[in-house]
């Protein structure tokens, strides 16, 4: 049996529930007789008698009639939640995401604030959260492993990833809770030269400003790291048992340890970090919703007002820690060339931006 068209069924449907040819025609807005020749063509299709006239426009419909009835209406809406599915898929409210955060959003609110009004004006794209490194965040989504991530931001971004700033955040210390300087509220850079520093692996600050490093920049000092670990939440479990004190974004503060307490930094002003939305420079149209979605937490501008167009970012290459664009980040105690040494070249205004080679497109901050 050969296969019958879709408007085969939309045409049988239409007849069957107006009983008339006439009625049914200008329903589906064509002639009487074309109606007829499309009825007699899927009765010859079916081998069957569907329909029986009653006069010369009646109709009644013959026990196979209701059986295909049966089967027609549902094979129409199924073409039609095809259709409708197909269309939700073009304009990237239907779809599937692969997602990356780091260990400092965990426990802290803001993946529910960025994603979860998401997913509830988007209930029929379904998103998939890893905690992950940030280099290996970026490594996948530049496989194509993951669609976009929230990440530390780095200093350059590789071929097929892009992102923008979209929180900012101190540097604090966590200390053992029994350390003398725990005493303290505020601790110099400086008084940390004879401290042990547990800090992550050296493989997940590649690509980064090294937290550790740049406060002992600040403080004058070559850091003595004693631990190493994955991520931050192993460190402060170092930090618990006592093996040394960490430099840690303020998110951490979120994880409860009765072991650690955390100080601020005494620097004016504080150091900070960033995390930034990663995402492929190629773009699915779930993920297009996605980027502009996470547009109005952007921090472009000095944080004020949202990132351009998704296809108008340009390639982040941050300073040493992302600080705020201050004429000089002035340490407390330490002379002015110190720490512009500590903290990197001087960003330079908002919006400045060169050509990079082979085409690819940077701005600095």
């Amino acid at each position: 049996m050969s296969v019958i068209e879709t408007r085969l069924f939309r045409y049988f449907v239409a007849v069957a529930e107006e009983l008339h040819f006439t009625q049914a025609a200008l329903r589906l807005g064509i002639s009487p007789p074309t109606l007829t020749q499309q009825i007699q063509k899927l009765e010859s299709q079916l081998g069957v008698k569907l329909l029986r006239r009653k006069g010369n426009t009646k109709v009644v419909i013959t026990q196979a009639g209701q059986r295909f009835l049966i089967g027609a209406r549902e094979t129409l809406r199924q073409a039609e939640q095809s259709a409708m599915q197909a269309r939700q898929a073009g304009r990237g409210e239907l779809g599937r995401l692969q997602l990356g955060f780091v260990t400092p959003l965990f426990g802290a609110g803001l993946l529910e604030t960025w994603i979860g009004a998401f997913e509830r004006a988007h209930p029929a794209i379904e998103i998939s959260m890893r905690k992950l490194a940030s280099m290996a965040q970026i490594s996948g989504v530049a496989r194509n492993e993951l669609d976009a991530g929230f990440a530390r931001m780095p200093n350059k971004y590789p071929p097929g990833v892009r992102g923008f700033e979209i929180y900012r955040q101190p540097l604090v210390l966590a200390f053992p809770s029994k350390h003398p300087l725990a005493q303290r509220k505020d601790i110099s850079p400086a008084m940390l030269r004879c401290e042990a520093f547990v800090s992550v692996a050296p493989e997940f600050d590649m690509g980064f400003a090294g937290y550790t490093e740049t406060i002992a920049r600040i403080g004058r000092f070559i850091p003595r790291v004693v631990r190493r670990d994955n991520d931050f939440i192993s460190v402060l479990g170092y930090v618990a048992r006592g093996y040394g004190i960490a430099v840690v974004p303020e998110l951490m503060k979120t994880i409860t340890n009765p072991n650690v307490v955390f100080r601020n930094i005494a620097a004016d002003p504080a150091p900070r970090t960033s995390i930034a939305f990663v995402y492929a420079s190629d773009p699915s149209p779930s993920l297009k919703l996605l980027i502009q979605h996470m547009q109005r937490h952007a921090l472009r501008n000095g944080g004020k007002g949202a990132a351009p167009p998704y296809h108008q970012d340009r390639i982040i290459i941050p300073s040493a820690l992302n600080l705020d664009p201050h004429p000089e980040v002035r340490a407390k105690g330490a002379p002015r060339r110190m720490q512009a040494a500590a903290l990197g070249p001087r960003p330079s205004r908002l919006g400045a931006s060169r050509r990079a080679p082979q085409g690819e497109e940077m701005s600095q901050r």
